[in-house]
């Protein structure tokens, strides 16, 4: 086995060829749990979980177009995962809020035990809670951050 480099974008270019060679699991576990939302719905309910976000603010996040949101969001109102309402402070701006279904969505998504990804297969416990926390302080410092692109 080669020895993996640890600069970050080392790490970060390794992290996404190993969540890259095994997004069928994520594909099919959703499919196969939510009606087939695709896997930028559940990007969509990540971004949301923990209070409204106008739907430019979750395409910064996401690194998506507005019209792309839009859709997605519209998928998402559709199968009562998310509601869509106007932001009180600016009736223009549209806000995003995530619904008990689509918190039951993700809490039963994260809640799969039956399936197991190959790569987390190999870890313990403990390692298992230290890569939570780990990708728990990723997260926080990606959403604050929002989608840093070079085009």
């Amino acid at each position: 086995m080669t020895t993996t480099k640890t600069t970050p974008v080392a790490v970060w270019l390794n992290l996404h060829a190993l969540v890259m060679d095994h997004k069928w699991l994520s594909r099919d576990l959703l499919h196969d749990r939510t009606d087939g939302m695709p896997w930028s719905g559940y990007r969509v309910l990540r971004r949301v979980e923990d209070g409204p976000r106008s739907q430019g603010e979750i395409a910064e996040l996401m690194g998506i177009d507005a019209p792309a949101v839009s859709g997605l969001v519209g998928d998402l109102v559709a199968r009562k995962y998310v509601d869509r309402t106007a932001d009180p402070t600016d009736g223009r701006r549209k806000l995003v809020g995530i619904t008990d279904s689509g918190r039951a969505v993700l809490e039963g998504l994260r809640s799969v035990t039956d399936v197991v990804p190959p790569p987390v297969a190999s870890l313990t416990a403990a390692e298992l809670r230290e890569l939570t926390r780990l990708i728990d302080k990723m997260r926080a410092s990606s959403d604050r951050g929002g989608a840093s692109r070079h085009e």
